[in-house]
């Protein structure tokens, strides 16, 4: 699962064993260290109470939430993504988005076997 941050939005991507994971044990999690007593974590819930993406942030860990419509459309459809947009208190609030990560069209030297297939051809 990678994660990006800009401004009031947050982004997972999922590769293919994410998408399984989350499916079979209903979280998923992932961790950078910076030393002993850094670690930024960052994680991806199913939530049974919840009908909306949600999202916390506590002791340096991001927890975002999905429902359990949410989750059946990530990994049980072909659909590549959901989103959410939770209140924050500024005028467009925090985009969730949670999308499959799909294979490079330009040349890379990261390994995409874990990725999904892109359908398009050209960027």
């Amino acid at each position: 699962m990678k994660i990006r941050i800009k401004g009031n939005s947050i982004r997972l991507r999922l590769t293919k064993t994410d998408v399984k994971n989350l499916k079979n044990f209903g979280k998923i999690e992932e961790k950078t260290v910076f030393n002993d007593t850094n670690i930024f974590e960052y994680t991806l819930e199913i939530d049974d109470n919840i009908s909306e993406i949600s999202a916390r942030f506590d002791q340096n860990k991001i927890n975002v939430f999905l429902s359990k419509k949410n989750a059946k459309t990530l990994t049980e459809t072909n659909e590549i993504t959901v989103q959410g947009n939770q209140e924050n208190g500024t005028e467009k609030g925090l985009l969730l988005l949670i999308e499959k990560d799909l294979e490079c069209l330009d040349s890379t030297t990261e390994d995409q076997s874990d990725m999904f297939k892109n359908t398009k051809t050209v960027c």
